[in-house]
This record gives structure tokens, sequence and C-alpha cells, in this order.
């Protein structure tokens, strides 16, 4: 072995070895305790596939697995709309650009759990004599009666979608960029042709930009499958409102110390998102468009 390949082996060693011992081991390991019950505390007893039989005949899985699937299959197009709708508006040469960009950016760097608590006191209903929170209030000023939010299971789901728009800046930021490498000589092309502003969207801008929105689409699709904090942070009166299949798998770990149920849900949770993720890639060789 040359002097090249001992330094390469040498460089990618730390990975290779945090790979396999923090990644590939436990992936390993959660694929036998699967077939197992387990409490982490006990010996692994081998049930086989009970675990999994014991999954798809829970009706709350199912429950969980529509949530899971509402807040993907409309959270994720409503996100990457409003991103683009605000690229739009923040593309074009106006006085303080970078102060707008950046003010729009900023939320998506100051997340997490205090910016949940936040939403939390935001979306207060404020009935029967307590406290209003602040959208309700707003509302109220223009005369119109908020709803309960996360109090009412017609607008729990609605209000987790809501508070997921606070990052749309990390997709904005993307955006950017991908529109304003839209070739010039198109747009001039489509003016010549007599092409209105919506017809030059759809058909110039849209395909040019379409790399940029194959990968949020797909990036948030795997994201919100594995959705944690907001339905943890924002639970709804009843936790079957809004709780998601990652609740579900942590519940299950490690508050109930079913180790070998949650492998199993962690599992069939890994099949689903590959298969639709493997949907979205066929799909996207019909309207994505590389150069």
């Amino acid at each position: 072995m040359n002097n090249e390949k001992k330094k390469f082996w040498l460089y990618i060693a730390p990975f290779i070895i945090g790979f396999t011992l923090f990644t590939l081991g436990p992936m390993l390991a959660s694929i036998y305790l699967s077939f197992t019950r387990y409490d982490a505390l006990t010996a692994a007893e081998w049930i086989g596939i009970g675990n999994y039989t014991s999954l798809f005949q829970n009706e709350r899985f199912w429950t969980l697995l529509g949530n899971t699937l509402y807040y993907v299959f409309l959270g994720v197009p409503i996100n990457v709309v409003v991103s683009l709708i605000i690229a739009l508006v923040l593309y074009r040469n106006i006085p303080a650009i970078t102060f707008f960009r950046t003010t729009f950016y900023l939320p998506s760097i100051f997340g997490g759990v205090a910016i949940l608590i936040l939403w939390n006191y935001m979306l207060t209903p404020g009935f029967q004599g307590e406290n209003v929170g602040v959208i309700n209030a707003l509302l109220a000023m223009i005369g119109i009666d908020g709803p309960g939010w996360l109090s009412d299971p017609n607008w729990a789901k609605p209000a987790i979608i809501l508070t997921q728009l606070w990052g749309v800046g990390g997709n904005m930021l993307i955006l950017l960029p991908a529109l304003a490498s839209v070739p010039q000589d198109q747009l001039e092309a489509a003016d010549i042709d007599g092409a209105s502003a919506i017809r030059k969207f759809f058909s110039v801008v849209i395909p040019q930009i379409s790399p940029s929105l194959f990968f949020m689409l797909t990036m948030g699709m795997i994201n919100t499958f594995k959705m944690f904090n907001e339905p943890m942070i924002l639970p709804g009166a009843d936790r079957q409102w809004t709780d998601t299949l990652m609740v579900h798998l942590y519940s299950n770990a490690f508050e109930n110390y079913r180790m070998g149920y949650a492998s199993a849900l962690a599992w069939v949770m890994f099949v689903i998102i590959m298969f639709f993720t493997l949907v979205q890639l066929a799909l996207g060789k019909k309207w994505v468009h590389y150069e």
C-alpha cells in the first residue's frame, strides 16, 4: 500500500469508526430487537414478527399514520408555495432588500423548543375568561372570532402546519439563487412571443427552478415524516389529533420501555419513507428539468 492510500484510509478512519459504532451498529441491533420483546432492563426475548403484528393491529398506529400523512401532503406543499411567494417578492430590486431578506431568513435559525413554547402562547384560544392568545386577539381586532386552534380537532393539525411556516426563510434562501439563474434570454423570448406574466412564470421560471423545488419537496417530505418537536411541544386537547409516528416511537421506547416494538415501528417508518421517496424520484423525472 503506497503512502497516498495510507493517508486516504487514515483520514477517513474517524468517519468509518464513528459510522460503524454509532450508526451502522445501532441499525443492525434495531433489526434484531424488532423481532424481540425487550425493555432495556432484561434480556431480549425472541418473539418473531409479534411486534409487527401488534403494530399493524394497533388502531393508534393507523391514526397517527394518517396524521403524519396529513402533515406531509398538506403541510409540505404549503411550505414550498409560501417560500416561493416570499422568494419572488424578495428577488426584486427594492430599497433595503438585504434587510428584508435577512429578516425573513432569521426565523429559520431561531427555532427549537423555545419558539414552539412561544407559538403555544400565541395559539391560546382564550375560552371562558382565559387569556386570549396573540393570534386570536389580533383576529378579534378585525371582528373575527378566532378558532380554538390546538383545542379544536378541526384546527389542531392546521395549527401545527402554521407553526412550521416560521422557518420558510431556509427554503427562500435556496430559491433566491435558483431564480437568479433563470436565463434572461428565455424571458425576453417569451416577451417577444407575447406571453403573459403568468405564462412566463409557469412555462419558463418553474421549469428552470424545478430542481430546487424538487429538492425542497423531497427533503420536506422526509423531515416531516420524522417530525417530533411540534406535536410534542404543541399537543392538542387530545393527543391523537396531533401526534405523529415519531412521537409514538418515542413514547413506546422511552416512556413505556417497549424497545422491541419501537424498533419495529422505526423500520416500518423507514420502509414508508423509502417508498414515498422512490415515488417522488419517479414522478420527478416527468416535471424536473436539468440543463
